[in-house]
């Protein structure tokens, strides 16, 4: 990912009007945030961080090895 951006995905309207948070027409907004979804997208985060972290090792390494 090169840049944080906002979601376009609406957010999801519930007819609950007995809900203390419902809005003058009965309606509950809940977010549009996909659990699902954010978890895989840490989870590649996660792995691409620590792919990036093993060549800067081996590199490091490697010049190391060179100098000696």
């Amino acid at each position: 990912m090169d840049e944080i951006k906002s979601s376009d995905k609406p957010f999801q309207k519930i007819y609950d009007p007995g809900h203390p948070d419902a809005d003058g027409e009965g309606y509950v907004t809940f977010p549009n945030v996909n659990l699902m979804e954010e978890m895989a997208d840490m989870m590649a985060a996660t792995r691409a961080y620590e792919a990036n972290v093993n060549v800067v090792n081996t590199t490091k390494d490697m010049f190391m090895k060179a100098l000696t």
